[in-house]
Order: structure tokens, then C-alpha cells, then sequence
């Protein structure tokens, strides 16, 4: 079976975690055309709603219904007295031929207080399994929250590498070794599904980082990888431009839709590296 779903992650907020994985998701889908299942299981549900805006979906009118929206909730809470799972069709939405997403929940109440089972964390895993989708897609791209919860859980259980955005400030360290804690925690709470189904490290990426970067920031970059030479933590050569444009635009802007040709290179040459990298497992 092909080794090529991966969750975006890190303990820390605000390290363009979201941002990555949507700029992934459609320069892959649409520069290198492949076939990509972006699955939001981020509460916040950020990734869901810059596809969103993008593709129209709702065209401006005012969500008052979400019942008969495609959401991840549909995979741990089927409606009540229905014995069928749900079709793909009713939790995968088609954003355009190569790129799908499986929309986080829009709803404030989402899943944590129905799913407190250790079933319900193999869910995702078992959607993924049960319907061949790894074989489907080039690529599933898994967008996590900050935090380590039910969602944190059940997407590392799914998944078969993991990428963590680091912005190189004085606490990115801690964020790093909070995960680094999470990812053994976890792997010795689910040997046995860890056994079947190994859970690797993709590397760091470094992200908002200036074109020409100040000292301090160089130091730092080259900090963390210091502090990491003894585990062999794989990094990204390329790091994710900042760009402060981009903080301030619509949620339905993307690097594909600017005239910044800096960019773009940029995000082409992450993703020749993400490709490369997944290949590395797959080979």
C-alpha cells in the first residue's frame, strides 16, 4: 500500500500550518496534476473555508443548514437510527477533477463530545482503509489542530507521515519537543496500530521567512537543527516565504492566483521536495 497521507502539524499555533497544506494541496492538484484529498480535521476549519470561498461553493449566501453539506463529522457521527455508513459522496465534496476535500465541520458543536471512545479514533483510519482512498489519490493531505486532542489522535492514527511548520522564534523549540512528546505518547498508547501502519516524520519546514532573512533568524534556523543533529530529524531545504500580503488577503486568495513569480517559485519548489520526500517512503 502506498505510504502517502500526510498531516500538516505542530503543538504551536500560527506556524502557517493551514496555509501549507491548502498551498500543497492546489499547486499539486493543479500544477503537477495530481489527484489530491485534502481532509480538514481542524475544529477552526480554516482550510475548509478558503476552498470554499475559492470554489463558490455557497456563492455568499447565508449557511442556516448544514445537514446536507459533505463533513467529516459524517464519518464519526452517522444520523441517528441509519445503519449504512454514508456514501463518499456525502462526505467528500469535488472541488475540481484533481482536488477533494473532506470539509471540516462548520457547525460551532463538533465531534469531541460524541466521540470520547477509543473506537471513534479509528474512524478516520478505517474511512481511509475501507475505501481504498490511498490508492485513489497521489496524495491525502490531513490538516490538524494545534492541539494535542481526539482530532490530534485520530488523524496521526490515519496517517502515514507527519510535516510540522516551525517559524523560527524563541519558542519554537518547545513546540517541536511538545510534539516530538505527543508522537512517542502515542506510539507507545497504539503499538499495535503503529506495528501495522508505522508513523514517520516528513521533516521540519520553516516557515514565514523573509527572502533576505535578519542574522537572528539564520542563527535560529540553524539553532534548531542543532539541537536535532543527534536524532537525525529530517528538514526541508526550502523554507515558506513570508509573505505580509497574504496575512491580509481573502481566504479564497492563493499563491496560484498572484502575479508574485517569487512565490510561485517558492511553492514549486517545496513541492518537487514534498514529492521527493514522499517518494523516499514509497520507493
Amino acid at each position: 500500500m502506498k505510504r502517502n497521507t500526510v498531516a500538516f502539524l505542530n503543538m504551536k499555533g500560527g506556524v502557517c500550518k493551514t496555509s501549507l497544506c491548502k498551498e500543497i494541496a492546489l499547486y499539486l492538484s493543479e500544477v503537477y496534476q495530481k489527484k489530491i484529498l485534502v481532509i480538514d480535521i481542524d475544529p477552526q476549519s480554516n482550510c475548509t473555508q478558503s476552498f470554499f470561498e475559492r470554489y463558490k461553493i455557497f456563492s455568499g449566501e447565508l449557511i442556516t443548514d448544514t445537514s446536507n453539506i459533505q463533513s467529516i463529522q459524517k464519518i464519526f457521527s452517522p444520523s441517528i437510527g441509519r445503519l449504512e455508513k454514508p456514501s463518499l459522496d456525502e462526505i467528500i465534496l469535488q472541488l475540481s477533477d484533481n482536488l477533494h476535500i473532506v470539509p471540516g465541520e462548520l457547525e460551532t458543536i463538533f465531534m469531541e463530545r460524541e466521540t470520547a471512545s477509543g473506537v471513534a479514533e479509528q474512524k478516520l483510519r478505517n474511512f481511509i482503509e475501507d475505501n481504498q482512498l490511498q490508492e485513489s489519490y497521489d496524495y491525502i493531505l490531513i490538516d490538524c489542530p494545534p492541539t494535542y486532542s481526539f482530532y490530534t489522535i485520530t488523524a496521526l492514527l490515519a496517517t502515514d507521515l507527519y510535516l510540522v511548520p516551525v517559524t523560527p522564534d524563541a519558542y519554537s523549540l518547545l513546540g517541536v519537543n511538545l510534539l516530538q512528546e505527543v508522537i512517542i505518547h502515542l506510539k507507545d498508547n497504539y503499538k499495535s496500530s503503529f506495528r501495522e501502519k508505522p508513523l514517520d516524520n516528513l521533516g521540519i519546514i520553516f516557515t514565514k521567512i523573509t527572502k533576505r532573512p535578519r542574522t537572528g533568524i539564520k542563527n535560529n534556523m540553524r539553532q534548531i537543527k542543532e539541537a536535532y543533529a543527534d536524532q537525525n530529524m529530517p528538514f526541508f531545504e526550502n523554507s515558506y516565504l513570508k509573505a505580509d500580503k497574504i496575512a491580509t488577503a481573502k481566504l479564497s486568495t492563493f499563491i496560484l492566483d498572484r502575479k508574485d513569480e517569487a512565490l510561485k517559485e517558492n511553492m514549486k519548489k517545496i513541492c518537487e521536495e514534498f514529492i521527493s520526500k514522499v517518494g523516499e517512503y514509497n520507493e
